[in-house]
């Protein structure tokens, strides 16, 4: 090609020299003629160049098309997987309700009844419960539904505890019409005797719906004294027998 070009220009200049405007002019022809052929060939380099980076560019927009498709997919998952725990967390929020509704139901009936049977505790298990008990006695559906619970277990707890022993311990109780300091002995929490520190006054009580009822009995104030003894290891075992209302005698 390079070869060629003189025979070109010569070609071109002979064939413009034939013409009526001269030499002159047919320079000027073949200038502006050259620089055409320049400026379509960097014009077609400069589109070659344009083209490749079109054709890059197409390529990446063709790669973040596909990188959009997978993170379209991605997060359609995800918004499946949210929609599917969303979904569960509601059942189980439903269920939790449903539970906490029935379980606040049992919790009612269990202080209902145990307000039934307050008047049946023995006055030292009223006293060491002395902060539950006022909270049962007064509680409501507004309260915390736990720290109601766990009042109703720790009083049950503490029944069962009291019921399964024998207790001495001393209380003040009202002895014809003075208050006196006596002994008094539980079995359980279904019977009771006491004895003055006099040994000369006695009683036996029992719980009923309106408290613990104490019937005087003085008779029985030395069997009382040497049960609490022995109870206490003041004194060595042995078999002491106390009247119980109702019959029989508690050994």
């Amino acid at each position: 090609m390079i070869r060629l070009l003189p025979l070109v220009l010569c070609c071109l200049t002979v064939s413009f020299a034939q013409e009526d405007d001269g030499p002159a002019v047919a320079r000027e022809k073949v200038v502006q003629w050259i620089s055409t052929k320049k400026t379509i060939a960097e014009e077609s380099a400069k589109w070659q160049e344009e083209k490749a980076m079109l054709v890059d560019l197409i390529e990446l927009r063709e790669r973040e098309a596909g990188q959009m498709d997978e993170i379209i997919n991605e997060a359609k998952e995800r918004v499946s997987d949210i929609e599917n725990k969303t979904s569960s967390l509601k059942k189980e929020e439903t269920d939790r309700k449903a539970w906490r509704s029935q379980f606040a139901r049992r919790v009612s009936a269990l202080e209902d009844e145990l307000k039934a049977k307050l008047p049946y505790l023995p006055p030292p298990v009223k006293s060491k419960m002395f902060d539950a008990v006022e909270r049962l006695e007064s509680s409501g559906d507004e309260d915390d539904l736990q720290a109601r619970f766990r009042d109703i277990l720790a009083l049950l707890n503490e029944c069962i505890s009291f019921n399964s022993q024998i207790t001495s311990l001393p209380e003040i109780h009202e002895i014809d019409g003075n208050k006196v300091e006596v002994d008094v002995i539980y079995l359980g929490m279904k019977q009771a005797w006491y004895v003055d520190r006099t040994n000369k006054y006695a009683a036996i009580g029992v719980p009923t719906k309106d408290g613990w009822v104490w019937r005087a009995d003085s008779s029985m104030a030395g069997k009382v004294r040497r049960a609490i003894d022995v109870h206490s290891k003041k004194e060595p075992p042995a078999f002491v027998e106390l009247p119980i209302l109702g019959g029989g005698a508690a050994k």
